[in-house]
């Protein structure tokens, strides 16, 4: 069976803890020079520190987007106060005379951030031409649009600056990613120069023994039927890559679990010696050098 090592971050993690376990338990006895337990912990480490960073980052940039939000929803309140203030002056309905304050075609208040940003500049312009309708008590100055524009364009660059930062941490991860990554296919090399391809220990690193056949499918169509008062004969359809069968039945009021009661080569079997008047369950699993399959879909007869 190919031993394929996983890209997905998360599967690479789950898959070095495993191979660290292996080494740690076989390492010495092996011996492993090349991939020890130290060498593939100090892999995991490093990759789960570039995580937790770029995930920070990502925290971090969260916080970014959440000022230029805050900014912007400051600036809207400043340009809404500000339309009011106006209106006695311009009209409380739009007109060609508000086109000067930014707000064309409408006195809506725009609520994207570059439209925002426009229309502070706008009203830096309109107050320093007409700096009478300023009214500083409530801090509608052309020096405030001009404030807010700024910390809005602040915040943006903020948001852009951490922007490459998450993306250099990511890189970071991907590049430790790889790293672990040809550290469990290196593992992989010196097994084989270890250890047989049928070698159970194989299974402590989380690998597949690579000369094991796949895992059979799973068996289906089980018929059961009675022949005499407490014996039943199954059959079922072969399956691909099996070897022989596991066949287990469970007695309902005596057994709590499945219990195997035979190991076939062919696709038949008799089970004989059953209580009388009882509901048997029964489950079929094929075999092979390579595992065991998902037992086959539950059959339920009764005894006489």
């Amino acid at each position: 069976m190919k031993n394929t090592i996983p890209t997905s971050i998360p599967a690479l993690k789950i898959a070095a803890h495993k191979a660290s376990f292996g080494a740690g338990e076989y390492g010495a006895v092996l011996p492993l020079l090349q991939n020890t337990k130290i060498k593939i912990d100090a892999d995991l480490l490093a990759l789960t520190d570039s995580i937790m960073a770029h995930g920070t980052g990502k925290d971090q940039l969260g916080v970014c987007r959440e000022t230029v939000r805050t900014k912007v929803d400051n600036s809207r309140m400043f340009l809404t106060l500000g339309r009011d203030l106006f209106k006695p002056t311009l009209g409380s309905e739009y007109n060609e005379r508000w086109d000067k304050t930014g707000l064309i075609g409408s006195l809506a208040i725009p609520r994207n951030t570059e439209e925002v940003m426009a229309v502070l500049l706008s009203y830096n312009d309109f107050l320093t031409t007409y700096p009478a309708l300023e009214v500083a008590a409530k801090e509608i100055t052309a020096d405030k649009a001009e404030e807010l524009f700024n910390e809005v364009k602040a915040a943006l660059n903020a948001v852009d600056l951490q922007d490459g930062v998450n993306d250099g941490l990511m890189a970071v991860r991907d590049a430790k990613a790889s790293i672990l990554g040809k550290r469990l296919s290196s593992l992989v090399q010196e097994l084989n120069m270890c250890m047989s391809g049928l070698d159970g220990r194989w299974k402590a690193f989380g690998f597949n023994m690579p000369d094991a056949q796949e895992t059979p499918d799973q068996v289906d169509h089980v018929q059961a039927t009675l022949i005499g008062p407490t014996a039943i004969a199954l059959k079922w359809n072969a399956t691909a890559r099996a070897e022989y069968y596991h066949v287990f039945k469970k007695v309902h009021g005596v057994d709590t679990e499945y219990v195997l009661v035979g190991s076939p080569a062919d696709l038949d079997f008799t089970i004989e010696n059953l209580p009388a008047a009882t509901q048997i369950d029964i489950v079929v699993s094929a075999v092979n050098n390579g595992g065991e399959s998902a037992v086959s879909e539950k059959v339920t007869i009764t005894t006489h």
